[in-house]
């Protein structure tokens, strides 16, 4: 693919991004493809600014409305595991070389001493992780809570001055969801699928599709945000400890982000006034609390499997703060019969609560069905993600990504975490 010099590529940029900005609402109208919307579902909104001008930036809003949709590919199967010395024939085989996973510093006290009850039931779940993900409906996300800062065009710029952008660069960069940072991968990713369009090539790369589970991981970019992206490819340090707010015995055990917290009690009233009782059994976990949690189902089973049910420290939801296991935490226990599990399924996004491992998703999220797990992340994304079926990892591909907004994101490990105790 030849390059193109800065004299003709800079006015074909800022004409590019200047029209995709100033096109009408509903313009941006992919074709028919089974993980994003059929023509005319998808609706951009846009600023009425050209976000260049004369080769300078411009200041904008963030598009408030991007549709279009997800799912990926399976992950790679996970390489053969050894048998355990001395083992009888048909014992379980031993954890790939992978050593338990050491506390990297002292422990932190854990408002959540709540260990998740038996998960190892019904192993044949992890062959689901293999299967090919399924067509999702018709995608048409909401804005989120939260603007994130806009990015730097000066950058694209340089690039573009320099002669280092390809005809296609430009055209991924175009997209709503397009990523500057992403440009190889989305090349890489167009190679081998050329059959690909644009939309699709740049969709796949930001569900991560192109890394294998914990290939690779990356930091999290704003930890302490209410959208924040924590799975097997973008993590917390051990470090990281978010405020948090005692429940209160009447909600059951652990702490929350206050926000999170304040959400969950309204919910478990709610609930209540409708005979149903929604209490927390496991909620924050320290990075060392997980550790210890991994290691011990580590010692029980073969990681491949308790890949698909436990996260590894510092890929846990339950570090952020903004996730619980509600009434229970254990497979047997069969959650999504109950009264309570059709409750939430109805009500928890009108409280900016998901579902976040639901049936069928395994390929994106890395987890099997949990109808237990919920995570917070206020009322307009989760009515995003409810209404459509979108997994949070869906719902922020269709989006651009989250600048940070400091580069002081955690709080010292050796201090206590703030935690704010409910009157409850």
């Amino acid at each position: 693919m030849h390059k193109f010099s800065a004299r003709r590529l800079t006015p074909v940029l800022a004409a590019g991004i200047c029209l995709l900005n100033l096109l009408p609402t509903g313009a941006y109208a992919p074709p028919e493809h089974p993980y994003r919307p059929v023509e005319g579902t998808v609706q951009t909104i846009r600023p009425s600014v050209c976000p260049i001008e004369n080769g300078t930036p411009v200041s904008q809003t963030r598009p408030a409305v991007v549709q279009d949709t997800p799912p990926g590919e399976s992950p790679a199967a996970p390489a053969p595991q050894a048998p355990i010395p001395g083992a009888p024939p048909g014992s379980p085989t031993a954890p790939s070389p992978v050593t338990p996973l050491a506390p990297a510093k002292p422990a932190l006290p854990s408002s959540d001493e709540t260990v998740p009850p038996d998960q190892t039931a019904e192993p044949e779940a992890g062959a689901a992780m293999q299967a090919e993900p399924p067509k999702t409906e018709q995608l048409q996300p909401a804005a989120p809570e939260e603007t994130a800062a806009q990015p730097d065009h000066s950058a694209l710029l340089a690039l573009v001055e320099k002669g280092e952008l390809t005809e296609a660069d430009l055209e991924y960069l175009t997209l709503p969801n397009g990523r500057l940072d992403r440009l190889d991968r989305y090349s890489a990713w167009s190679a081998s699928h050329p059959e690909a369009s644009p939309e699709d090539v740049v969709l796949q790369v930001n569900l991560d599709q192109d890394r294998n589970f914990y290939q690779s991981p990356t930091p999290a970019a704003v930890p302490d945000s209410l959208s924040v992206l924590v799975n097997k490819h973008y993590t917390l340090s051990a470090q990281y400890i978010p405020k948090l707010e005692v429940l209160g015995s009447a909600y059951g055990s652990g702490s929350l982000r206050p926000e999170a917290a304040a959400a969950f009690r309204a919910m478990a009233d709610a609930a209540r006034t409708d005979g149903i009782s929604l209490r927390s059994v496991s909620a924050y976990r320290s990075f060392q609390r997980q550790t210890t949690i991994y290691n011990r189902y580590l010692s029980q089973d073969q990681q491949s499997s308790v890949d698909t049910y436990s996260a590894r420290p510092g890929s846990s939801e339950h570090q952020t703060g903004l996730a619980l296991d509600i009434n229970t935490a254990s497979i047997g226990a069969h959650f999504e019969k109950t009264p309570a599990y059709a409750w939430l399924t109805e009500h928890c996004a009108q409280y900016g609560f998901i579902l976040r491992y639901p049936k069928g998703k395994e390929s994106l999220t890395g987890y099997r069905f949990e109808p237990w797990h919920y995570r917070y992340v206020g009322k307009e994304i989760a009515a995003a993600c409810t209404e459509q079926g979108l997994t949070l990892e869906e719902y922020l591909a269709l989006h651009p990504a989250e600048q940070p907004k400091s580069q002081t994101q955690t709080k010292p490990v050796e201090s206590q975490a703030q935690t704010v105790v409910s009157n409850a």
